[in-house]
């Protein structure tokens, strides 16, 4: 006879979908070091993701800090998958100490609420937070929610305009990381993910011609579920 689960397996299941986004509350954990910048990527605004909620890929509507994940997985780094555990378990987000997998009620009540961001947790570094504000001003984000329209109707001059935009922010990248070795281990946190990356699954092919990146549309499904919050 099956039991309805009370408590956790320690499976490792919920780890290996994500790492946790993080909420106000988090920020002791970073600034008692608990939690490393290096250890964070920043999902930004209006970037598409996987929303649990909705059970779609769409916009985020805010800006969202999370524990980065294990080469090009998106495994929780912070997770050992020799014992399954947690290896900051004492000093989890509190994502990760509210998740119950078999009751997801309280975890979904979470997302995208009270969210833990850039400039809150940067704090009083005047020099970082300023270098944020200047990559913003550059390379925002594009009206992803418009593409696939835009493109059915003319894709070509929206395919130069992103490619100038691909190149913009990767001349950005290689500016800023070339100066420090800080900035270099925290970019994923500083800038989130390059845009050529967040391109791919809306059909885009990025392909790299001497110090340049190119741009092909290729119409396919938009979005998709691998793309995780």
């Amino acid at each position: 006879m099956d039991t309805k689960q009370t408590s956790c397996k320690q499976c490792g299941i919920c780890c290996t979908k994500g790492g946790a986004a993080l909420h106000s509350t988090d920020i002791a954990l970073i600034n008692k070091d608990h939690i490393l910048r290096k250890d964070l990527v920043t999902i930004r605004k209006g970037e598409f993701a996987y929303n649990p909620v909705a059970d779609r890929v769409q916009a985020t509507k805010a800006e969202i800090v999370k524990l980065r994940g294990t080469g090009r997985e998106w495994t929780c780094c912070y997770y050992d998958p020799m014992s399954r555990g947690c290896t900051i378990y004492d000093n989890r987000p509190m994502a990760c100490g509210v998740l119950k997998c078999w009751d997801p009620e309280e975890s979904l009540s979470l997302v995208e609420t009270d969210l833990l961001g850039r400039i809150e947790i940067l704090g009083q570094n005047e020099l970082l937070k300023g270098l944020i504000a200047e990559y913003e001003r550059a390379c925002p984000v594009p009206d992803f929610t418009s593409l696939p329209d835009a493109f059915l109707e003319n894709p070509d001059p929206i395919i130069a305009s992103l490619e100038d935009a691909v190149n913009r922010d990767l001349q950005f990248r290689d500016r800023v990381v070339t100066k420090s070795k800080q900035i270099l281990e925290e970019e994923m946190f500083l800038f989130g993910r390059p845009l050529f990356q967040l391109l791919q699954p809306f059909g885009i092919l990025v392909m790299q011609s001497g110090n340049r990146l190119l741009l092909q549309y290729k119409e396919t499904q938009q979005g998709s579920k691998n793309e995780k919050i």
